[in-house]
């Protein structure tokens, strides 16, 4: 069962950072998941469509300019990374699991990866709960590994899936079951669950034989 640290570590360091990545790293994540929305045809690293929250700015990602955005303190003296310094980072050493956050950002991938050596996506997912993001990223490269997030109606996520010929569907922890993981690799797909976090849930869902968890704290796999 794969480790796929969560937005990073974001248990241990400031999520969606290059600091949170390089200690999932160290903590034998398998994967490394981060979130990305698109900010003047660039990527930036970021969960929500504000600032609040991770950084000390205040307002909505539109409201600033990339540079901007780069200049914010994203924690412990942190700035938000765009997707190519988490490249960097990641290639060779971590699979990485790429969450489409807002409009447009499918486009603007698939445009990156155009340039980007093989090396760099031969471990590499994309995933969204916003499936025109996938179509458009399926239309324009359909090498890319899919994976389809779940939230409430599994049936219409595994519909979906199947439509995208997706390679996994990631499930909510909560909304697991014996019978959506059945289901799931009936279809071929990889079942990954989110956010797992207690060594029990951990444990209960290797029980379960999902292929991999995302948490927070990626080295509680082997506790």
């Amino acid at each position: 069962m794969l480790m796929i640290g969560h937005r990073g570590a974001m248990g241990c360091a400031p999520e969606n950072t290059l600091l949170s990545i390089h200690k999932a790293i160290e903590l034998g994540a398998d994967w490394v998941e981060i979130d990305v929305h698109c900010v003047a045809d660039k990527l930036l690293v970021i969960h929500d469509e504000t600032v609040d929250r991770t950084t000390n700015g205040r307002g909505k990602l539109i409201d600033y300019s990339f540079e901007e955005l780069r200049a914010l303190d994203a924690g412990l003296g942190q700035r938000i990374p765009t997707l190519q310094e988490v490249l960097e980072v990641t290639v060779g050493k971590v699979g990485l699991n790429i969450e489409l956050k807002g409009l447009g950002t499918g486009k603007v991938l698939t445009s990156l990866l155009r340039n980007t050596p093989e090396t760099y996506k031969n471990k590499m997912l994309v995933s969204s709960f916003l499936m025109p993001e996938l179509e458009q990223v399926v239309r324009l490269n359909q090498h890319v590994k899919i994976g389809v997030l779940a939230g409430n109606n599994i049936n219409e996520s595994i519909a979906w899936a199947t439509k995208l010929k997706a390679f996994s569907i990631h499930l909510r922890l909560q909304k697991v079951t014996p019978k959506w993981v059945d289901r799931a690799h009936d279809l071929g797909l990889k079942v990954y669950v989110y956010t797992v976090n207690k060594v029990v849930q951990i444990r209960r869902m290797k029980e379960l034989g999902v292929d991999g968890v995302f948490s927070d704290y990626p080295n509680r796999l082997t506790s």
